[in-house]
């Protein structure tokens, strides 16, 4: 992954920056309400756990999506890189104890998870995979989530048929910003086929103003 985003990411400046992010302008809060509008709506199809497994939520930044995991999970490990965003996401949970903390806080890297095997019954990964610049390093990044999972994953990617990516591509002619760190939906079917999992659903952010697709997998072997 890139060096300089993950150093920004684990210093005081990127927690206060991505602390603040969802509250600085109207626009964000709205997206911060739809996605969790959206999560919630993807979710639905997962049972809620009795209390036999646990959650993972990874990157959890400051703890933001931990309330909608706890409703499916009773248990729920919190994990990042960022040692200053998983000690943000305690403070927040211990000053809200509506749902009570997380059962554990783990710093880790999203490419060579710390977990054995189907460690977890359910795994939530958000807006990570299109921060991953090359290419095998996004589809590591999926085995890795399909792995640690024995039954339920949902995750979110960049893709690349969207209308957003074709226009920013065709923007680029003019502009010269690097391409979307994409991947394709027929590329997540054929890792699913191949680890086990089939897609249960497959949800747009928005069709025309976001390249983001949330996807809920489940394991079938």
């Amino acid at each position: 992954m890139d060096e300089q985003i993950l150093a920004r990411y684990n210093s005081p400046e990127g927690l206060a920056d991505y602390s603040k992010k969802f509250e600085r302008h109207w626009t964000e809060r709205v997206n911060n309400w739809n996605e969790q509008r959206l999560l919630r709506e993807l979710l639905s199809a997962v049972p809620r756990d009795p209390g036999q497994g646990i959650a993972l939520d990874l990157p959890c930044g400051y703890g933001r999506l931990y309330p909608i995991v706890r409703e499916r999970a009773k248990r729920v490990v919190e994990g990042d890189w960022s040692f200053q965003l998983l000690s943000a996401a305690q403070s927040l949970q211990c000053r809200e104890p509506q749902f009570g903390g997380a059962s554990g806080y783990v710093r880790a890297t999203a490419l060579a998870l710390p977990f054995v095997d189907r460690a977890f019954n359910f795994v939530l990964s958000v807006r990570l995979c299109h921060h991953i610049r090359e290419h095998n390093e996004r589809t590591q990044y999926v085995k890795e989530l399909m792995r640690v999972t024995n039954q339920w994953l949902a995750f979110t990617y960049f893709d690349e048929s969207s209308i957003k990516n074709r226009w920013h591509d065709y923007r680029r002619r003019f502009n010269g910003k690097r391409p979307k760190w994409t991947l394709q939906l027929s590329e997540i079917e054929a890792l699913s086929h191949d680890q086990g999992f089939k897609i249960v659903r497959c949800l747009w952010m928005s069709r025309f103003f976001s390249g983001h697709r949330y996807l809920l997998l489940q394991r079938t072997l």
